[in-house]
């Protein structure tokens, strides 16, 4: 009896770390390092780190190394295969053990929402109720987390279908242009601006590639069409501009006056409050069917953090879009 509990302890004290098999088997499901890193929420530079110290740890390579591609090794199959239900296990424990705490809420949002819009207001929720725990989790892949976690509150413009979630739509679409004051000041100023005179200075575009972190469809483009007169005359090519497919770069080139930047409401109109951005026209896009949904699992809407959280978040809505009721405004679609 000794001796076998010497030998477990043996293995036990040269088990690798859980941290580092965490790493592989996430990198393992998705055979990329760059959306284990997604998911896990840290850089693809943490996941390799990890999975070559996992790999000196045992002496043997786990991953075969392809440019950007890798595939499981014959010993990566096997240490897969034995310890993927034991982390899933794990997991699925320390979510039991993380939702006996009745005041933890569990929210799931994009990195622009986080960005943008909850990382100026959450000081005020945790003011408010600081009783309440929130563990944001910040990610573009909120389903893909099933496994891994429970989220009590995901907001997206993608809803899951699911049928153990709700969904509401939570505030819908408006887009207009904003620029700095001084890129104002230098390029518009003192000018009986209409929409299509924004495309004769430099603009910044969200490209194809970021259009999901906002928006499908919205760019420079939609607006030229939406303001150009039917019978083909003002038609404005676009001239000078910058494209990058993250939008917070986007919002923080307007701000150094780098050009005028397409912005929804909900991630500007702070800036705009501030002063840091301005508004060069009074024209806007409004989507009275394009919404955030805030979705929230069924285990949690009775819970009374859950009811705190969801008051709270309809209030700061409610401010956010007071200038932008449900009737139709002069560009809607």
């Amino acid at each position: 009896m000794q001796k076998k509990q010497l030998f477990a302890d043996r293995l036990l004290a040269q088990m690798p770390s859980l941290r580092a098999l965490r790493c592989f088997v996430t990198a393992a499901r998705y055979e990329s390092f760059t959306q284990a890193a997604d998911v896990l929420c840290v850089t693809q530079a943490a996941i390799s780190r990890q999975i070559k110290e996992l790999e000196d740890t045992l002496d043997v390579a786990l991953f075969e190394r392809t440019g950007r591609h890798i595939a499981l090794t014959d010993a990566g199959r096997i240490l897969y295969n034995a310890s993927y239900l034991s982390i899933m296990n794990i997991a699925e424990a320390a979510e039991v053990v993380r939702r006996s705490d009745k005041h933890v809420l569990n929210i799931c949002i994009s990195h622009t929402f986080s960005a943008l819009w909850l990382s100026s207001r959450l000081p005020r929720f945790r003011r408010k109720f600081p009783e309440i725990k929130l563990n944001v989790t910040v990610t573009e892949h909120f389903m893909e987390l099933d496994e891994l976690m429970q989220p009590d509150v995901i907001i997206t413009k993608n809803p899951p279908r699911e049928p153990e979630y709700d969904v509401e739509p939570l505030f819908h679409d408006v887009v207009y242009p904003v620029c700095s004051r001084a890129f104002f000041e230098s390029h518009f100023q003192s000018k009986a601006l209409k929409p299509l005179d924004l495309l004769m200075q430099p603009t910044l575009h969200l490209s194809l590639l970021g259009r999901a972190q906002v928006c499908e469809h919205v760019d420079w483009r939609v607006w030229r069409n939406w303001f150009q007169q039917g019978d083909g005359s003002e038609r404005y090519a676009l001239g000078e501009h910058f494209e990058s497919n993250d939008y917070r770069l986007l919002v923080s080139l307007a701000q150094a006056g780098e050009g005028t930047l397409l912005g929804w409401h909900h991630l500007v109109h702070r800036q705009i409050d501030e002063g840091t951005l301005v508004r060069p026209v009074q024209d806007a896009l409004v989507f009275h069917d394009r919404h955030h949904y805030v979705i929230t699992h069924k285990n949690a809407r009775n819970r009374p953090e859950y009811e705190k959280f969801r008051e709270w978040i309809g209030a700061e809505v409610d401010e956010m879009m007071k200038e932008w009721p449900g009737a139709p405004s002069a560009a809607t679609q």
